[in-house]
């Protein structure tokens, strides 16, 4: 039915565009502007197609090969192994339409479809969503398959002799300069610009509660403000955005659907204020932003653990910067960067001090912004963060109860946890995965050890159309406590009481050859090498569980990420 529904669609659209375009041609002469066609009076459109295919290996991705390897998901469509955890081909396919009438009004739909790929899978045998049974660990395959699927849309209006603009649905946005919030989710915004000063405000809906069965006041919905200056070469901006959750704590206990969300009756009312400033200075351009977060957040009042007051209110206040320099010396531009966030250090008190985005798992678009897009291969950074070292499982000890401790989005010392994107999500250069549950009584990214990201590298065009990039990434806790109060009974076993701040190092680059403005292709690597505060973490895991005692694991094995694209954009 998904096959014959997808076929249709696009049949349709190919019709109504091959109609269109034939009764213009008939009573008029087609006008073009660049890769617009009109179609109509003044009505003009851009056909979008996108094949983006790709090569990938991976080796040791936790750091240690006394664990066997495994993906985090076995659906061919789970972008989480594609991403990060694949030996194999898989390809993101885009089709759509972008129109323009007159100068005011522009809209767009685009559809996408992103799936591993092998000779089984191409031919749409039954078992491309989900191949059955179970794995050597024993895990099934996911049964959630969106298959092809709207990726975007929206409608952007330009009122008339006016400096009013209208924007209502699911654009590729980003709010602030360092793109810390931003991504394609629906959204209703409204800009004004008078000269060289602009303003903005918008209401983006995050999750709402009717996928899981509620209404009323049950979902996550965050709201942006914004004011900039440009007196150029410099921008002076400040972004305001208030995040109220009530997604993640809406009572779904008639269903039993609580995975993946926090305690049930857990609240956040959080504000982050990011003033920024960017520019140019001689061969220098660069980028500084700070980054403040308060607020308030109440703990949950059921499933919340024993001892455990209901409905406990946390105070939210954390910090951080986010700052890059390049120097432009024609062929070769060396640069750096730096993304610090302030870290919590006890998950017994009433205080919530890590910063990251938004209270829940996101990503950013760090690298959709001119500063970092370079960066957008780098595991490290910006990508799929590398899994669990040791694909570690441990318990948290946080008086009075010994509890599953959760790191990297899963429960450690569950049944097979994958460990997946141990630090950080996708695109997100903060660790807003690993410890956001240690706050008893409440789940929340503003629960972690902060997170310090220096990349130091350097570009280099040799040649009209070519780019090679080399870095080298540090990354580092800002904060240890919070681990070493989970792990505290292990790290005494081992005659230790702290856990290093070193996460891991990478050295990564790429290649790429734009041949013409609709083909590249691209060649990128990273080395990774554990740091000290992986290879404590590592010494928790059990490299042998089929032996009696605790067999220790090392994680001191580099990683590796190789990958081929090849592109073309229409």
């Amino acid at each position: 039915m998904r096959r014959f529904t997808v076929i249709a669609l696009v049949s349709v659209l190919l019709l109504a565009i091959a109609s269109i375009v034939t009764a213009q041609q008939t009573s008029q002469p087609v006008v073009r502007m660049g890769n617009w066609l009109e179609v109509g009076n003044d009505l003009f459109m851009h056909l979008i197609a996108t094949a983006d295919v790709r090569y990938k290996t991976v080796h040791n991705m936790d750091f240690e090969k006394r664990v066997r390897d495994r993906v985090s998901g076995r659906d061919p469509d789970n972008t989480a192994s594609q991403e990060s955890e694949i030996d194999g081909s898989y390809a993101e396919l885009r089709l759509g339409a972008e129109f323009r009438y007159q100068k005011s009004l522009y809209a767009q739909i685009l559809f996408e479809h992103q799936q591993i790929f092998d000779g089984n899978l191409i031919d749409d045998r039954s078992n491309t969503s989900n191949p059955g049974g179970t794995d050597v660990f024993g895990r099934p395959a996911s049964t959630e398959n969106p298959g092809f699927h709207i990726e975007r849309y929206w409608i952007d209006y330009s009122f008339p002799g006016t400096p009013i603009r209208l924007l209502v649905g699911a654009d590729l946005w980003f709010t602030d300069q360092a793109g810390l919030v931003g991504d394609d989710d629906p959204r209703f915004a409204i800009f004004a610009k008078f000269g060289d000063l602009s303003f903005s405000a918008a209401a983006v809906i995050q999750n709402e509660s009717q996928r899981i069965g509620l209404q009323n006041d049950n979902d996550f919905i965050f709201y942006n403000f914004g004011a900039a200056y440009d007196w150029k070469p410099h921008r002076f901006q400040l972004d305001i955005t208030y995040f109220r959750d009530r997604f993640n704590g809406a009572d779904t206990s008639v269903f039993g659907a609580r995975a993946g969300l926090g305690f049930t009756g857990q609240k956040t009312d959080s504000v982050l204020i990011m003033p920024s400033w960017s520019g140019r200075l001689g061969p220098v351009r660069a980028l500084l932003q700070g980054n403040i977060l308060v607020g308030t957040a109440r703990g949950g009042t059921i499933g919340v653990p024993a001892g455990v007051p209901a409905r406990r209110d946390y105070d939210i206040f954390a910090g951080g910067v986010v700052a890059y320099a390049e120097a432009d010396f024609g062929i070769v531009r060396p640069f750096v960067g730096l993304v610090y966030g302030s870290g919590d250090g006890d998950p017994t008190d009433d205080k919530l001090h890590g910063l990251t985005t938004l209270p829940q798992r996101e990503i950013t678009l760090i690298t959709a912004t001119s500063f970092f897009g370079h960066m957008d291969t780098s595991n490290a950074f910006a990508t799929r963060d590398y899994a669990c070292p040791a694909r570690v499982q441990g318990v948290r000890t946080v008086a009075p109860a010994r509890e599953p401790l959760a790191i990297g989005g899963n429960v450690l010392g569950g049944a097979s946890p994958t460990g997946t994107e141990c630090a950080h999500t996708t695109g997100n250069p903060f660790n807003d995965r690993i410890g956001n549950a240690m706050h008893r009584g409440i789940t929340t990214t503003y629960s972690n050890p902060g997170a310090l990201v220096i990349p130091v590298g350097v570009r280099v065009f040799p040649l009209k159309g070519h780019e090679i990039t080399g870095w080298f990434v540090y990354r580092g806790f800002a904060k240890t406590e919070l681990l070493e109060i989970a792990f505290g009974p292990e790290l005494r076993a081992q005659g230790r009481n702290s856990i290093s701040k070193s996460q891991y190092y990478e050295l990564g680059g790429f290649y790429q050859w734009t041949i013409n403005p609709h083909f590249d292709i691209r060649l990128a690597g990273n080395i990774a090498i554990p740091g000290e505060g992986y290879k404590d973490l590592a010494k928790f895991a059990d490299c042998n569980p089929n032996v009696a005692g605790l067999q220790r694991c090392s994680g001191d094995d580099i990683a590796l990420i190789g990958e081929a694209r090849f592109r073309a954009r229409f």
